[in-house]
């Protein structure tokens, strides 16, 4: 039997070492049809790919005439060991378009929590999303004003990776501790807490948990 996480809302580095692991393994065979491309825990950080479909009717939000045209293969080469270029321009979406979002979940030295790390790249030339475009584009309109004003959930900066030293947007972790208690669930096991975790923070930016993974 697993034991349960011992000084919840913190996690150990065993603990989130444990529940990686566990999560990778029962994943392996349960993300097909689901909006997770890949799951993989490396030893230092949980990587999860996602493919996610983006309609913006925002007039103001325009998709470059090459985008449509990237292919998945294009896509799903780019990840979050590129440089996010900070000069990137905010595109005007008119019509469904595809992203693929490259996630790394590390531990926080610091805080004993988990930390989400992202990054995301469109189009034939590569470009990196804006912190513009990762709110208007990755961030759902209920957790806009708490991550805008650094409330429970933290707020989204950029940082360089703990792993690959690439730059990188984040969640700050400075909050999560408290959203985590706020819940007050019954005892966990390590593997239940990043799933717990997932749907609190993965949510913020959209990431949320396939219904496969959570059904034991």
């Amino acid at each position: 039997m697993t034991e349960p996480v011992r000084a919840f809302p913190a996690i150990t580095e065993q603990e989130f070492s444990q529940a990686c692991g566990v999560l990778e393994q029962r994943s392996s065979d349960k993300i097909s049809d689901t909006d997770w491309l890949s799951i993989r825990w490396t030893g230092e950080e949980l990587l999860i790919r996602e493919k996610r479909k983006i309609i913006c009717k925002n007039a103001n939000i325009e998709a470059p005439s090459d985008f449509n045209g990237a292919d998945d293969h294009e896509l799903i080469e780019t990840g979050i060991e590129d440089c996010i270029d900070s000069n990137s321009f905010l595109p005007r979406i008119d019509s469904s378009v595809f992203l693929i979002i490259d996630f790394s979940i590390t531990l926080s030295p610091i805080y004993s929590v988990p930390v989400l790390w992202f990054a995301c790249r469109y189009g034939q030339d590569n470009k990196a999303l804006t912190l513009e475009q990762v709110y208007a584009w990755l961030v759902p309109k209920p957790s806009l004003a708490s991550l805008q004003k650094v409330g429970v959930m933290g707020g989204i900066s950029m940082a360089h990776h703990p792993v690959s030293d690439r730059p990188a947007f984040f969640v700050h972790p400075c909050n999560t501790q408290d959203a985590l208690s706020a819940l007050e669930p019954k005892s966990l096991t390590p593997e239940e807490y990043l799933i717990l975790w997932l749907g609190l923070i993965g949510s913020a930016v959209g990431l949320h948990v396939p219904s496969k993974l959570v059904s034991i």
